[in-house]
Order: C-alpha cells, then structure tokens, then sequence
C-alpha cells in the first residue's frame, strides 16, 4: 500500500472559550462541531427521548463504551493501512472482523487520518483516502451496537460530503477526484453496515452543509 498525498496536521486550540484547529496560521471549527452545533430540533428530540427510555447512567455507559471501541478501532485501522501492527484487543475482535470484506478490498492508499480544510471555514479529518475497485473513496469508519437506519445518518453523509470537499481544495494540485463516499458502521456480532454514497449524492450533501456551516457562523455571531 503506498501513500499518494502529504499528509497534514492540525493543532487543537482554544480561541474565546472555543475549541478550534490551527492549521497553516488560521483556526478553523471541526466539521462534527458544526453539525453538533446545528442539529435539527428533531434528532435533538429524539436522542433525549432515547435517553429518558434507557436513563441517563444507561445511556452515558453505552455512548462512553461504544466512544472508547471506536476510538481505539479507528487506530487499529490505520495501522493495517499504514502497514504497521495491528493488535486486536478481545473487546475489539468482533468489530474487527465486522470490517474486514472492506479492508481486504482496499487497493490503494492514498491518506490515512489526515486534516482538510475548506476556504468557506472548517477543517475535517477524513479517516482515510483509498481506492477500491479502482475508483477513489472517502471513507469514514463508525462502531455501533446495533444496526442503525440511514434516517439515522444523515449527519454522517454530510460529514462525508465536507471532507470531500475540503480535500479536493486542499489536494487540487494533485488533481484529486473523489468518486464516492463510503460510511462503514463495524458491529460487534454481524457484517459492517455499508453506505455508499455517489458524486451526485454528496454533491446535494454538500450543499445541505453550507446552509448549516451558515447556521452555525450565524450562531457564532451571535454569541
């Protein structure tokens, strides 16, 4: 696996009581803190109401869990990409194995866990660049305990279409075309959970991230 693009860094910093990312001499917002910010009424409704039904102790237990396995599979799949070593923890097998069909059709590497950044204003850190069945994917890696519902993930597909973005700004030299989105949800007991998202798709996508990074500039303002 041979990596294709530089790969760039971005430094956490807090600017007026915000966390922000310094990059190249400008501080940006995450693309994930844009879309916390500005979540719709109605999947804030719904996360609370989730909370309420399984109590509060319940559902900081499950989200710290499944937080901490994502955090640390998310290492393990960059090293596989990197050509280090990957040490599965027993914890951590399932969802391992949950990602492997997609690994094993990765043919090329050409980012792993680096930062984009977009001249309308945020940065991402899109989980890797590769091609797959020779045509160039973003893809974003998620853990969950259960299966969850597209309507459930339309947050995810925005991400997706930010990062693409911004990665082709950033990597406009080199040319990069991002033929598709790939948003793969590991399982602890089952087969990862696949969307695939095409050019038309995140294009609308993207489109549906200006209007909240507008939001979420107007908020700003405001504070």
């Amino acid at each position: 696996m041979v990596h294709k693009l530089p790969r760039y860094s971005a430094r956490r910093v807090r600017r007026d009581r915000k966390m922000l990312y310094e990059i190249e001499g400008r501080c940006y917002p995450g693309v994930t803190t844009v879309l916390s910010a500005t979540k719709p009424q109605a999947a804030r409704e719904a996360l609370q109401r989730w909370r309420q039904r399984v109590g509060v102790e319940a559902a900081q237990k499950i989200s710290g869990t499944a937080s901490s396995a994502g955090t640390r599979l998310h290492k393990q799949i960059a090293a596989y990409l990197n050509d280090e070593t990957v040490e599965i923890s027993a914890d951590l097998a399932g969802y391992w194995e949950s990602l492997q069909p997609v690994l094993a059709q990765v043919e090329e590497v050409l980012l792993v866990e680096g930062a984009v950044w977009h001249e309308a204003g945020f940065v991402g850190f899109p989980d890797a660049l590769v091609v797959v069945n020779g045509e160039l994917h973003l893809c974003d890696w998620k853990t969950a305990l259960r299966p969850k519902q597209p309507q459930w993930l339309e947050d995810y597909f925005l991400q997706i279409a930010a990062y693409r973005q911004a990665a082709i700004q950033v990597y406009a030299d080199f040319g990069l075309e991002v033929q598709k989105g790939l948003i793969a949800i590991a399982l602890a007991d089952q087969p990862a959970q696949l969307f695939e998202v095409s050019l038309s798709e995140m294009e609308d996508h993207w489109r549906e991230f200006e209007q909240r990074l507008r939001e979420f500039e107007r908020r700003r303002g405001r504070g």
